[in-house]
């Protein structure tokens, strides 16, 4: 067997092995490298079948056909790896395609629109699949949870990291709806998973309908927005980041009404930190004035505002993270 490393591995051009090597390569009579992209994909070993006989050598008498031969080679090896680079990006798509599939279930699809709370959202990730959520569940008797977080990077890992979270928050939820204790696990359970590498940041509220009043946790998370007659509050009560350390070092949860007309925007950071062409973030006053102005105006309306004015900010350029947006207007009396 011929160390290739060894024997010819220095050649880098068409090397004529002399009569009296000895070694592996003492069967052969010229070594012809073939490189492409000044890479070495294989080395062409060439000898005579009769060494007896004294004639011209048939790796001088062909030498033409040798060099035709090696530039076949170099297509065949090219276009193998080609096909095997295709074949491994085929397959990297569809399991974006299915991770995108699988994110858009997150999603939810009814968001409540009665007298009481007037709900709607908006997701728009980074790239196929991204680590923002946000949710509105129903509980009981007019009780709803409203979440909105954002998994720290971004890709697949973010994605699946998310999913999990969704899991264990709606699975939590189904059993307690003691606040304080119920982001404690979800943060044990996020350091569990992410091992520490990643965190979450998140806000989450439990809307009491019949009273107007929710009580809510922010966890790292953006300052949600309510607007009210008195003007705007800036939710921060709360944590730091899910994740970063396997018990919370302190945690406050907030409590706040929620008059009649009042609503609530709750929004992730890749919509305030969009830059414009002049690197200038989006920020919160331009939703601020479209919650003053748009006093009394559905939350659909509201989020078709924002989402407009945000676009005219971004003037076309690349997304620079994952956004989500949701908003509840609250009835009257």
């Amino acid at each position: 067997m011929i160390d290739i490393d060894s024997a010819v591995g220095g050649f880098t051009d068409i090397q004529v092995i002399g009569s009296e090597s000895t070694g592996s390569l003492g069967a052969f009579d010229i070594a012809v490298p073939v490189f492409h992209r000044n890479k070495p994909l294989a080395f062409l070993l060439i000898g005579d079948i009769d060494e007896e006989e004294q004639r011209m050598s048939p790796t001088v008498k062909h030498l033409n056909f040798i060099q035709t031969l090696t530039n076949l080679i170099v297509v065949a090896l090219e276009n193998r790896r080609l096909a095997k680079q295709e074949l491994a990006g085929a397959r990297a798509k569809r399991e974006l395609e299915l991770a995108a599939e699988m994110q858009s279930m997150l999603v939810p699809l009814d968001l409540p629109h009665n007298e009481r709370i007037d709900a709607d959202g908006w997701y728009q990730p980074h790239s196929e699949v991204g680590g923002d959520y946000y949710d509105l569940i129903a509980l009981h008797d007019g009780t709803y949870v409203a979440c909105v977080a954002d998994v720290s990077g971004k890709g697949i890992a973010a994605a699946l990291l998310m999913s999990n979270f969704q899991a264990n928050l709606r699975a939590s939820v189904a059993h307690t709806t003691d606040l304080v204790q119920l982001v404690h696990d979800l943060n044990a359970k996020v350091h569990a998973s992410a091992r520490g590498e990643r965190f979450i940041t998140l806000f989450i509220g439990i809307i009491d309908t019949e009273k107007r009043s929710m009580r809510y946790v922010n966890a790292g998370h953006n300052d949600p927005l309510l607007h009210h007659a008195a003007g705007i509050t800036a939710l921060r009560d709360g944590s730091i980041a899910l994740g970063m350390m396997p018990q919370l070092p302190f945690l406050l949860s907030g409590e706040v009404d929620l008059p009649p007309n009042s609503t609530l925007l709750c929004y992730t950071d890749g919509l305030v930190e969009q830059e414009d062409a002049q690197e200038k973030s989006f920020e919160t006053a331009p939703i601020i004035k479209i919650l003053t102005e748009r006093d009394g105006a559905s939350a659909k309306e509201i989020n078709k505002a924002v989402i407009a004015a945000f676009e005219a900010h971004r003037g076309g350029l690349p997304y620079l993270d994952d956004i989500a947006l949701l908003t509840c207007r609250f009835g009257g009396e």
